[in-house]
């Protein structure tokens, strides 16, 4: 059971996490492509993402199943410093999704369709730039908190 929690855990990280770490280069091939289909590569992106998204909640569900079916076995507590720091930065992570990039994307959205209206206005575009900006930055925030949760994961420091 430990082994097929541990596949479980694995398919769910590469799953949900791979997704999410190739978001800006798909932002920066629409960007290229304009108006008509940058729009369309980023609802496309987003759909994804948000099927990407349900899969990294069961993340700390298999992950606290392993630790809970191989607990005396395998030596694992959730006093150990690997265990809870990653569920840390997990909240930390799922934080970031929810308050910068979810409603980032959102926006953007709304703004590229006024765009490819022709509907769009300065003031949109300026927006647009910021919203570019605080999503690049949130998108590398989260690509260096996959690091850092994976090499907790590799080297399980407290253990």
């Amino acid at each position: 059971m430990y082994d097929f929690l541990l596949i479980l855990h694995f398919l769910t990280v590469v799953f949900g996490i791979g997704p999410m770490v190739l978001n800006g280069v798909y932002a920066a091939k629409a960007k290229k492509l304009g108006p008509p289909g940058q729009g369309a590569v980023m609802r496309v992106n987003f759909d994804v993402s948000m099927v990407a998204e349900k899969i990294i909640y069961l993340i700390p569900v298999t992950g606290i199943l392993l630790v809970l079916q191989g607990g005396d076995d395998r030596n694992l507590e959730f006093g150990q410093t690997w265990l809870w720091l990653s569920l840390v930065l997990y909240v930390v992570a799922l934080g970031i999704s929810h308050g910068v990039m979810v409603p980032g994307a959102k926006t953007m959205q709304a703004i590229g369709a006024k765009f490819a209206s022709g509907q769009g206005t300065p003031e949109d575009g300026v927006t647009a730039a910021g919203l570019e900006k605080r999503l690049a930055a949130g998108g590398m925030t989260l690509n260096l908190l996959t690091v850092v949760l994976i090499a907790l994961m590799v080297t399980q420091p407290g253990r």
